[in-house]
């Protein structure tokens, strides 16, 4: 199978993860009713699929290097589909909270598996990672626009998930069938592990996603809390912001090769912590809050795959390395969308764009420390391995 199909199965994989992953909060009422619920006490559905990805990463260093990225890829993609079947049948909340652990673990072995293959058969591109991650970005926009068909048809928000959890069945073979690289990877993937560097990308990404999650999650409540504008205007704002971070990682497609993966996450960075700075002053003038939300969604679409890719750069061909960058890096949906929730609760809209800014001046500290790691010669990180 040649590189291409890859990553178009790839891609088609990581779709059916965007569009999972986005119909959940637009389906949660739905769901809260099949097990007899407040919708109140679903959110620990996020918790369960972050823990799950969690878990994997701790071994997927490990399971890639007896079994390959294929059969990994593989097996995620029939643990993500088979658990979140199980979540939207459950009548039960353990069924429901079990399927979506499962799946949180299958997604985590998607996760490395998938960008690691992409990665190694283009020789460490970052113009192919943003496309591997666009595909994520457009499931993340179809999601939510079933879930409004099929509530107005059926009244079963649960058929968006259905028909994402579905497709990553269905994929399983093909995912059997994927390339593996043979070749040698390319030189800075192929050496020792720059660990300084591979724990900082690790913590750029446990940043940068509970980050992501908390713009999404909680943008909608901010511009109605701070803007006043109206619940349904305001959740449009969701949209544009995915739409936006759509649009950053296709143009990431043509110009990350260029500028270069460093510099393009720093352009990114500096990007999203501008956007910041213009909600904190304009969280109660809808105009500035829109412009912010379009800056912030734009700047945020190459972090995640360049991120990603810097750490399959920094790991070298240590197992080890990948899993504990990869397990700091997905812890960040555990922690930090509850904490701009609270921020906002507590004091105030502009006080949770205020953590957009901190965040990504956090971010911009640990880009220079991962640079200095990953200028380190090899010899030396060998030394300090052993």
């Amino acid at each position: 199978m040649k590189r291409t199909w890859a990553l178009i199965i790839v891609g088609m994989l990581y779709l059916g993860v965007g569009w999972i992953l986005s119909a959940i909060g637009p389906s949660l009422p739905g769901l809260a009713a099949q097990v007899g619920q407040a919708v109140t006490e679903l959110g620990a559905m996020f918790t369960a699929f972050s823990l799950g990805g969690v878990l994997a990463s701790i071994g997927v260093g490990a399971a890639i290097g007896r079994w390959g990225m294929r059969t990994v890829i593989a097996a995620g993609a029939a643990l993500m589909g088979g658990g979140m079947l199980l979540a939207s049948f459950s009548p039960l909340l353990v069924g429901l909270l079990a399927g979506t652990l499962i799946a949180g673990f299958g997604y985590g072995g998607m996760l490395a598996g998938g960008n690691l293959l992409v990665a190694r058969l283009y020789h460490g591109a970052a113009g192919p990672l943003n496309a591997l991650n666009l595909f994520f970005s457009v499931g993340s926009i179809g999601g939510p626009l079933l879930v409004a068909v099929t509530l107005a048809i059926f009244d079963r928000p649960q058929v968006a998930i259905w028909v994402g959890a579905l497709l990553m069945v269905a994929l399983v073979w093909p995912a059997t069938r994927l390339q593996e690289p043979t070749q040698a990877p390319a030189a800075q993937m192929a050496g020792a592990p720059r660990w300084l560097a591979a724990v900082m990308f690790g913590w750029l990404m446990f940043t940068y996603i509970g980050t992501e999650i908390g713009i999404g999650g909680w943008i909608a409540l901010i511009l109605e809390r701070g803007a006043g504008l109206a619940a349904p205007v305001a959740a449009l704002s969701t949209s544009l912001f995915w739409g936006m971070l759509t649009s950053g990682r296709l143009a990431a497609i043509f110009w990350g090769d260029r500028l270069g993966p460093l510099r393009l996450l720093l352009l990114c960075l500096v990007g999203l912590g501008l956007g910041g700075a213009l909600l904190v002053i304009g969280t109660a003038r809808a105009e500035l809050a829109l412009a912010a939300v379009a800056v912030m969604g734009l700047a945020c679409g190459p972090i995640f795959p360049t991120t990603m890719l810097m750490i399959t750069h920094a790991a070298g061909r240590s197992g080890a390395a990948l899993s504990v960058a990869l397990t700091i890096g997905t812890g960040g949906g555990l922690f930090l969308p509850a904490l701009f929730g609270l921020l906002i609760g507590w004091f105030g809209p502009p006080i949770g764009a205020l953590l957009v800014v901190i965040d990504a001046v956090l971010m911009v500290v640990m880009l220079v420390v991962a640079r200095r790691g990953m200028g380190r010669p090899p010899a030396l990180a060998e030394a300090t391995v052993g």
